[in-house]
């Protein structure tokens, strides 16, 4: 009887041990993949609660939260990048062998993406427009590219009205709609061939999360992006 006993609160012992230890292990090692993938990132946390504990060896999470702000991925600068999700399926022979974060499913997996109006001008400098020539407003309702044009032989003010798009769930893509140069209002069918060369392509492909984007919103100097997991 008494061995009986000794059994059970070993075995209570020991599983209050692994609900407590077994999670932070996996969280350590998502950080680890999370800072091989996300370059200069300046703030990250990993909250990861399993139960039993011990599902998380086969990569059975009850939630997951974790959070990144301000890092590169792909040269794009990141404002920040959050992920909250219930009943998550993670990959642990992908994550433990390849750092590759690899998920099997999830019940419900939604995911924030923050850029600053800096950071994707910063972006659009390096891709688009080396000389600096134009710079993104965002405001909350709308965005303005500002600055100046050539056009025959001319520096001409310039103010670019536009909406950013979805495309192919991943992309977000500045669409021109109006035009004003000088005060003047440029027809539509010239409005193309005056900005084909200052298209904004953003790509989400690249985050360590697969994304597709559900929602844009527009904020003073923000654009957010709202998505779902989607295997």
């Amino acid at each position: 009887m008494r061995e009986i006993i000794w059994a059970i609160v070993i075995a209570l012992v020991l599983a209050v041990l692994t609900q407590f230890l077994l999670p932070p292990v996996l969280e350590n090692q998502v950080e680890q993949a999370l800072k091989e993938r996300l370059r200069e990132v300046e703030y990250l946390e990993v909250d990861i609660q399993a139960w039993p504990a011990v599902a998380s060896l086969v990569g059975r999470l009850h939630s997951v939260y974790i959070e990144a702000r301000d890092f590169l991925i792909d040269d794009l600068p990141v404002g920040a990048f959050i992920v909250q999700g219930r009943r998550v399926s993670l990959n642990p022979g992908a994550l433990y062998r390849n750092g590759e974060l690899l998920l099997d499913n999830a019940a419900d997996l939604r995911l924030t993406v923050l850029f600053t109006e800096d950071g994707i001008n910063r972006y659009f400098w390096e891709k688009v427009d080396p000389g600096k020539k134009f710079s993104i407003k965002l405001k909350a309702d709308g965005t303005v590219l500002q600055g100046t044009l050539a056009v025959l032989g001319q520096e001409l003010d310039v103010n670019l009205q536009g909406v950013f798009e979805v495309r192919d769930g991943t992309r977000i893509v500045f669409i021109p709609k109006a035009l004003t140069v000088e005060q003047l209002q440029i027809p539509q069918f010239l409005l193309q061939s005056l900005v084909e060369d200052k298209a904004l392509i953003i790509d989400l492909a690249g985050l360590p999360v697969s994304l597709v984007v559900d929602e844009i919103r527009l904020a003073e100097g923000q654009l957010y992006a709202f998505g779902h997991y989607e295997k």
